[in-house]
């Protein structure tokens, strides 16, 4: 549009008619062009020193300086206009003509040193105070020439014939100077993306409105013509692109990546805030804000007379799903359980989780007890139906223990540990139910924990022992081996039986180095009584079914072996059938390189588990021990008899030798002999005593008269 208006003025004939107009600028209107200039660069200079920010550009700076320099100038400029009043010497056309050279100069190369490349922050007050003594002293050089020594100046205006050669090819020269400095912004705008650089776009369109401001003061011929009046307008044009670049650098944008750091802040305080009390994953309350909620709903049952229900909540066989089909999944399906928790309970009631799979429900302003149960069992139904997780059709449940305030506890702590413990006892019945807490539960639950504390230092402690039971060859008397039996002696509870502590030890994983130490102190105890000069026997192991899925059994094992001398064909592990059918292919290969160990490997309580045939047939297996509940009553029981009977059959045609526990009378142990047992274990023979009364035991048995020695 500028060009438009130029090309106008000079080559059209109104615009020619115009520059006949020989008093279309006068000084008036010069001086207020001219201050409204100064203006301009005094602002700009203002904005970029006052202004400053860390990331402020040096070039900033640089420009502020200069165009402060330049703005004095002009200001000289103006003061020396013809029709102006004596500024230190007359006004003459020459002598403004001067100020205008060296501001039009000093806000070229200004303009140029600029763009010729990014400048760094300016940190140091003395740089910053340097250049502006620069700009300042450029200032007092060009006022001490125009004003005393204006004959250094070659002539410029020559009245009645116009501008001089010099002040033509001077104007070209600024055109020069603004065109490389247009060039140098236009290859920065293209190539810089500085959230922190100032406008280049609105710095390559100042310098090339002055080209056109320059190109108007070749024209004219009269300085109060039109061409004149059209360059002091294009001055302030661009000298306005210059502030509004400045500005947006030094206060615009700053403000503006204030704006934007103050409301990220807001939303991460609020983020951090909405994390402290929800559950990142499914969004629903955490355990902080659902202790809140409870306590709020305490609060209104006690107003109100009602009563309130605090629902744990657990997924039955969630580890499955997530190993099987990945953590990915294993969320999604989180999500959705929480959706559906959500969707099935009353606006005024909580839905929580906890971590991992367990929630939490706060059910409010209960009219009685079996309204908790109601609700309850609908979320259960609901959540028993099958869910659309990311594509795949995933059925799941769940087990729920219900806590109901004032009765079963009367804080946040107290019903959370009511409702753990009713959830842990609907697992234990089956699962995929719910049950409401009572006493019994909570005593045994603290039994559970005490044991469970005890545990943790009985192996420091050395309150651990074994007693062995003999084992005896049916058909010669002799004994063959022992089995070591694991026994805990407290110093204040006495012996605990193992059926108390053994479940608490495989639950809480304690029993993992309980087992380990069995397996080191009865393979010591067998080498000390070959020691002793007792016959060489078998040592019968238990195993769990927790330790034999470990990973570091073989060297466990093999450790045990090495630092008591014992051979590994002396060492028999026992373990139950449950431990024998998950995942057989992985206990296959640890059976199998149990086997190459040389250790000898039994099957315990066999026909009370799931007395597959077909491990019997695949894995590596030494012997079958019959439980004890088919021996008792072996003479009196028909059913126990043809239990018994086919078990020595099925072994016999295995080529498997079998072991029955609990004989206590001689009817059973001369049955049993008859029915081709090959060994058996009981009272009939010893019960399980300390390692030291052994060999009294062994002497005696084997001084009698009817057995054969070992």
């Amino acid at each position: 549009m500028l060009v438009s208006v130029l090309l106008a003025v000079w080559l059209w004939p109104i615009g020619q008619m115009l520059q006949h107009i020989e008093a279309l600028f006068p000084v008036a209107l010069h001086t207020v062009t001219e201050f409204a200039a100064i203006v301009v660069a005094l602002l700009l200079f203002s904005v970029a020193w006052f202004a400053r920010s860390e990331g402020q550009p040096g070039n900033v700076v640089l420009i502020g300086c200069g165009f402060l320099a330049v703005g004095l100038i002009d200001l000289g400029h103006t003061l020396s206009y013809k029709g102006m009043p004596v500024f230190v010497t007359p006004a003459d056309p020459e002598k403004a003509i001067h100020f205008w050279l060296a501001a039009r100069y000093m806000a070229a190369l200004t303009l140029v040193l600029a763009a010729m490349r990014e400048r760094p922050p300016i940190q140091s007050a003395f740089v910053r105070h340097l250049m502006l003594a620069g700009a300042l002293g450029v200032t007092g050089l060009v006022f001490w020439i125009n004003l005393f020594h204006p004959e250094v100046w070659p002539r410029t205006f020559v009245s009645g014939q116009g501008l001089t050669g010099f002040k033509i090819v001077a104007e070209y020269g600024l055109i020069v100077l603004s065109g490389m400095a247009a060039w140098f912004y236009y290859e920065r705008m293209a190539a810089v993306r500085s959230s922190t650089a100032h406008s280049y776009a609105a710095l390559c369109a100042a310098c090339l409105i002055t080209i056109l401001s320059e190109l108007c003061f070749t024209l004219y011929a009269n300085v109060n013509g039109v061409f004149s009046l059209l360059g002091h307008l294009y001055k302030i044009i661009a000298y306005a692109y210059i502030f509004r670049a400045i500005f947006v650098t030094s206060v615009r944008d700053p403000y503006r990546r204030l704006r934007v750091e103050v409301q990220e802040r807001r939303e991460a305080e609020r983020r951090v805030e909405f994390l402290a009390y929800h559950d990142i994953l499914t969004q629903l309350p955490n355990r902080a804000l659902a202790r809140d909620r409870l306590l709020q709903a305490i609060a209104d049952a006690r107003r109100h007379q009602t009563l309130v229900a605090l629902v744990f909540i657990d997924l039955d066989n969630f580890k499955t799903i997530n190993d099987s089909l990945g953590h990915a999944r294993g969320d999604a399906l989180l999500q959705a359980v929480a959706g559906k928790l959500t969707a099935n309970v009353r606006e005024a009631d909580t839905v929580s989780r906890q971590g991992g799979d367990e929630f939490l429900l706060i059910l409010k302003d209960l009219p009685d007890i079996e309204a908790a149960g109601v609700i309850v069992g609908k979320l259960l139904e609901a959540l028993s139906e099958p869910m659309d997780v990311d594509g795949v059709c995933l059925s799941t449940s769940a087990s729920a223990g219900v806590a109901v305030w004032p009765s079963d506890g009367h804080d946040f702590d107290s019903l959370l540990r009511s409702a753990d413990t009713a959830m842990y006892r609907a697992k234990e019945e089956g699962r995929n139910a719910y049950r409401f807490f009572d006493e019994n539960m909570n005593r045994e639950s603290m039994e559970r924990l005490t044991l469970r504390q005890g545990l943790r230092t009985a192996l420091e402690a050395q309150q651990f022992a074994l007693h062995y039971q003999p084992q005896i060859d049916l058909m010669s008397g002799r004994v063959v081996g022992v089995e070591a039996l694991l026994r805990w002696v407290h110093p204040e509870w006495g012996v605990v039986p193992p059926n108390r502590f053994v479940p608490v030890a495989e639950e809480s994983g304690l029993i993992v180095p309980i087992g380990n130490w069995v397996i080191q102190e009865a393979c010591r105890q067998a080498v000390a009584w070959d020691r002793a000069g007792l016959p060489p026997l078998a040592m019968a192991v238990n195993l769990s079914a927790l330790q034999f899925k470990r990973g570091d059994l073989e060297s466990v094992l093999a450790d045990a072996l090495n630092q008591a001398g014992l051979p590994a064909e002396r060492l028999e592990l026992e373990l139950t059938e449950s431990s024998l059918v998950d995942e057989p292919q992985l206990v296959r290969a640890r059976l199998l390189s149990l086997h190459e160990m040389g250790v000898k490997l039994a099957v315990d309580d066999f026909g009370t588990g799931y007395s597959s045939l077909s491990y019997l047939k695949r894995f590596p297996v030494d012997r079958l021990k019959i439980d004890r509940s088919f021996v008792s009553e072996l003479v009196s029981d028909p059913d126990d008899e043809a239990i018994v009977r086919a078990i020595i059959q099925l072994a016999a045609s295995l080529g498997l030798k079998t072991v029955a526990e609990g004989v206590e009378n001689e009817s059973t142990r001369i049955r049993l002999q008859q029915l081709g047992c090959d060994e058996a274990q009981g009272y009939l023979f010893g019960r399980p005593m300390p390692a030291d009364a052994m060999p009294a035991w062994l002497a005696d048995w084997m001084a009698r008269g009817d057995v054969s020695a070992p």
